[in-house]
């Protein structure tokens, strides 16, 4: 058997040794740090921050991107208009303004709650004409969508108290800047609910749900009640307890459960009106698409595309 020589200088090689692993470590670590600095140096110098959405000063939490949903040719149009005629032609729902003011209304809510063009509905040739052009019926569907939330803001909102926030309904807050308006029951706020499941608006309000300590009720009944009140927690983004008394839930001292019966009023009130075949401006409106909590709220205390106090034409809002 070959043996190795023995090492001359064992405590050298092992303090040699030492020293290498020391230094290399440290080596280590400050690159690491100088690459961690040098990272968030860049991100923070070199790569500008991305700016928030600018929101919409007349909307509850509604940005105004895109911007240039407007054709600057529309906008010309819309103001050589105005120039022409001061006075509005053939006004039918905003009554008592003035054509600027009309114009001003059109750009603020109705383009700017669908993020259209004028062109979306109106001539832009000839603002007044009515009837002979491509989208001429988009003008009547848009009157009657107009006294549609007039008839809400009035009957309804203004029902709910001042401490609510006077918030108003317009175009903006069912249609959230997509010209169709948004789906009431998308598939993903379903979760464990039947995807054919709609809000029970056949009952009266109040009452209609009720069915807590009572043995008289089926258990079909039970179940639509705790559909209802899931749709109701999933839309507006809140536990039961926003509305309940969790000790006595048939109790009515939470002032949010007395404007939810307000809303379940209203969103029968859209059923039987606008949707539902033989209702008084049905055709055209809502496009057959039952009405539902989420369609405003879409998981928000406050819908999104609510109009702030005073943002309204008075002839639209809940004080006309």
């Amino acid at each position: 058997m070959i043996q190795q020589p023995p090492t001359l200088f064992p405590e050298i090689t092992n303090t040699v040794r030492g020293r290498f692993y020391i230094v290399a470590g440290l080596i280590s670590v400050v690159m690491a740090v100088a690459s961690v600095v040098i990272f968030w140096w860049i991100f923070y110098t070199v790569i500008p921050a991305p700016a928030p959405p600018l929101q919409n000063p007349i909307y509850v939490n509604y940005t105004q991107e895109p911007t240039d949903y407007i054709k600057a040719e529309s906008l010309a149009a819309m103001n050589a208009y105005i120039q022409a005629n001061p006075q509005p032609q053939a006004v039918q729902v905003l009554k008592g303004m003035t054509t600027a003011q009309i114009s001003a209304y059109m750009v603020a809510h109705v383009s700017g709650g669908l993020k259209v063009d004028c062109s979306y509905c109106h001539n832009i040739a000839n603002f007044a004409q009515q009837e002979g052009y491509p989208n001429a019926a988009k003008k009547v569907i848009a009157r009657k969508m107009m006294l549609m939330s007039a008839d809400l803001n009035q009957n309804y909102t203004a029902k709910l108290p001042a401490s609510v926030g006077n918030y108003q309904i317009t175009c903006a807050t069912c249609h959230n800047g997509k010209a169709a308006g948004l789906e009431p029951y998308p598939i993903e706020i379903m979760n464990t609910l039947p995807n054919d499941w709609r809000l029970p608006l056949d009952l009266d309000y109040p009452g209609g749900l009720v069915v807590t300590g009572r043995k008289d009720v089926s258990n079909a009944e039970v179940e639509q009640n705790q559909f209802a009140m899931y749709h109701m927690n999933v839309s507006l983004g809140q536990g039961c307890t926003f509305c309940h008394n969790s000790r006595y839930f048939p109790s009515y001292e939470v002032e949010q459960k007395n404007h939810s019966i307000i809303m379940l009023q209203m969103s029968k009130h859209i059923q039987e009106t606008y949707v539902a075949p033989g209702g008084r401006i049905a055709d055209g409106i809502m496009a057959g698409k039952s009405p539902s909590c989420w369609l405003c709220h879409q998981g928000a205390r406050i819908p999104p595309g609510a109009a702030r106090p005073g943002q309204v034409p008075a002839v639209l809002s809940s004080t006309p």
